[in-house]
């Protein structure tokens, strides 16, 4: 891009955008101190943002311990950033996402079929459009998809638990608002990379997506690897059993998501009678990691080929991408919690020497809101950044 008056302008609005975003109110000193950017400059840029209602003043700060205090300025809550569709195969969790991060869960519904689900989703639009402010311009509907999603044109390829197929969301979605798409695992891998430190300071990065299905979601040199055909980092369908006769959603058989996501050791430890408390798969796995916990021989059993899988496609994964951190969320957020000590034994014993030692492996941040949710939030952040004129 050639550089002018205009641009370097824009240049330095996105600056000022991206500084209170990320680390909240500021005075006008302090963006300047961060931006290098002259006070009046700094003054000048923010009148703008404030006419074009991006920013707004929001009180005194209280670090200047001498003379006037300075005013705040912060990014403006006074539309939805965005409105979100965190697709999973047995519930979708609807959430509205603000200028500033912050994220409010407004509802969950049952993820039934194709049909129900556009019907459910326009239903919610009109609800939200009532109750909450949006701007035809700069708010965004993002949807967070278990499956291969192309997010140039927000279609999704290919949802195998869900059976759907090319379905563009632009199509089926009648509202004037731009529509956003990605993979939930991408989605993941985003959000982390904007709000973990360890993250924030780590070219590579892995964020393992263990639900009724598996995903992944690759950050590589701060970039997310999508790939020609909007299916990088999809771990779940490798395969770990070659001569397997158990046949995967996606048409090929012995995947890593057919081991070790959350359906199997739930079945496993039911299969005779037994039941678990719950009423997803979610909710019977988080029963049984308790029981797990105490020792119960049953569950411990029942989750016996969960971790042997899950140790195996970990492994997969530091010898496909050698990042610095793998993360583990999901369905159930505390994976590393309750097996991370087992999973780390049996990775140690596969490892090539060396590779492991300078690896971190942790559970996601993410407990109260979901990572998709937070990384919707941040896409449609970041793409409304990228369109100011």
């Amino acid at each position: 891009m050639k550089i002018n008056l205009k641009s370097m302008k824009m240049m330095n609005k996105r600056m000022i955008l991206r500084y209170l975003i990320e680390n909240g109110a500021a005075s006008r000193m302090e963006v300047s101190r961060f931006t290098k950017l002259t006070p009046s400059t700094i003054s000048r840029i923010v009148s703008e943002l404030s006419s074009e209602n991006l920013v707004e003043e929001i009180g005194y700060s209280d670090k200047s311990q001498i003379g006037r205090k300075p005013v705040n300025v912060s990014v403006t809550k006074r539309f939805l950033s965005s409105i979100i569709f965190n697709v999973g195969v047995e519930q979708t969790t609807v959430a509205i996402g603000f200028f500033d991060k912050s994220i409010k869960e407004i509802k969950r519904f049952s993820t039934v079929n194709l049909e129900s689900f556009i019907s459910t989703v326009n239903d919610t639009l009109e609800n939200i459009k009532e109750r909450y402010p949006l701007n035809h311009e700069l708010t965004s509907i993002v949807f967070a998809f278990p499956g291969i999603v192309n997010a140039q044109n927000a279609t999704v390829i290919y949802a195998p638990n869900l059976n759907w197929r090319n379905l563009n969301l632009r199509d089926v979605i009648k509202y004037g608002y731009r529509i956003i798409a990605d993979n939930e695992a991408n989605l993941s891998v985003l959000a982390e990379s904007i709000s973990s430190e360890d993250a924030k300071k780590s070219e590579n990065i892995f964020f393992l997506y263990v639900s009724q299905g598996i995903g992944g979601g690759a950050m590589i040199n701060h970039q997310i690897l999508r790939g020609s055909g909007f299916a990088g980092a999809e771990i779940g369908h490798t395969v770990v059993e070659a001569k397997s006769d158990i046949k995967c959603h996606c048409g090929n058989y012995g995947c890593l998501e057919r081991y070790a996501s959350l359906i199997l050791p739930v079945i496993e430890y039911e299969k005779n009678g037994r039941r678990l408390d719950g009423k997803t798969y979610t909710e019977k796995f988080k029963t049984l990691a308790e029981l797990y916990a105490k020792q119960d021989k049953v569950a411990r059993a029942s989750l016996e080929g969960f971790i042997q899988y899950l140790s195996i496609g970990l492994i997969n994964i530091i010898n496909t991408f050698n990042p610095e951190i793998i993360i583990i969320g999901g369905g159930f957020n505390k994976i590393w919690k309750y097996f991370g000590k087992e999973l780390y034994r049996r990775i140690s014993d596969r490892a090539m020497p060396g590779v492991i030692d300078n690896v971190i492996f942790r559970d996601t941040i993410f407990e109260t809101i979901e990572a998709p949710v937070s990384g919707a939030n941040v896409l449609a952040i970041e793409m409304l950044i990228n369109n100011l004129d």
